[in-house]
């Protein structure tokens, strides 16, 4: 029977497992430069542009090509009339950070139920808890992991941000705080799908590659099917659909977006856990 402790521990474990591994590290490495480059070249940019005059444009020109550069990618004009609020660096950080990072989870937790499968370490778990509160405590470690991983990519920008790019600190805690809880909320689900690819396979490596193949083709398949509107409701059972929601200007739309993309994860989470129970371990 699941136990809420059991999970709590295996979750505290495979943090600490997977922040003190090489691969933790060289992890927490990648995000860190992936937020310091981008910002930086940013900065710079900003300040060649400067030199050449182009902060003579309007700023009336501009906001109208930001909003349709955002209604384009949102959909939905309100969306970009709210977003259009927020700093540029910030926004652009945001649409970063939810492009990659399924391909960024995926390396992070493909192994942490293939691995132990495959040495079958995980006889030695099983032996003093339950698969289900296994499963759940490693997705939920792996999930913590994520989240540390994504603050420092954030912060970076944020430092950078407030001391190169003169960002006020009202907006930088507003909608900084907002775009790294919405990173962290979509991030559940990918870190479920990451669970349900380990369980499948005994073979880390194997997880790796069909998980990475499997999300490509979800992203191709939303991406093809909103093209067109007789399939486009079809668009609503991948999670890409939700992130597009969950920067609604409407609460109801917002939270609702949240609950579906840790929904879309506790479902995964659910298949990893029927599909361990069966497992010869």
């Amino acid at each position: 029977m699941l136990s809420v402790r059991e999970a709590a521990l295996v979750a505290q474990r495979e943090l600490y497992r997977n922040l003190r591994s090489t691969k933790g590290i060289a992890m927490a490495a990648i995000f860190l430069l992936c937020g310091i480059i981008p910002s930086l070249f940013e900065v710079l940019t900003q300040r060649e542009g400067a030199g050449l005059g182009m902060d003579a444009f309007p700023d009336e020109a501009k906001r109208e090509f930001f909003l349709k550069v955002l209604e384009a990618r949102y959909g939905s004009a309100d969306t970009a009339k709210h977003l259009a609020e927020a700093p540029f660096v910030l926004h652009t950080l945001f649409a970063g950070t939810m492009t990659f990072l399924p391909f960024f989870i995926l390396p992070i937790g493909f192994d942490q139920l293939a691995g132990e499968i495959q040495h079958r370490t995980i006889r030695y778990s099983a032996g003093r808890a339950d698969r289900a509160s296994i499963v759940l405590g490693k997705a939920l470690g792996i999930w913590a992991v994520v989240a540390l991983m994504v603050l420092v990519l954030h912060f970076a920008v944020w430092a950078i941000a407030a001391t190169k790019g003169g960002l006020a600190l009202g907006p930088l805690v507003s909608w900084g705080g907002r775009f790294y809880l919405f990173s962290v909320i979509a991030a559940a689900a990918y870190v479920g799908y990451a669970s349900l690819m380990s369980s499948l396979f005994r073979t880390p490596i194997v997880a790796l590659f069909v998980g990475a193949g499997g999300g490509v083709t979800i992203a191709l398949l939303n991406f093809g099917l909103g093209l067109f509107e007789k399939t486009e409701a079809v668009t609503w059972i991948f999670p890409n659909r939700y992130e597009k929601l969950i920067v609604s200007p409407d609460p109801a739309r917002m939270l609702g977006a949240m609950a579906l993309l840790v929904g879309w994860g506790a479902l995964c989470v659910a298949g990893s856990t029927l599909i361990v129970r069966r497992r010869d371990i």
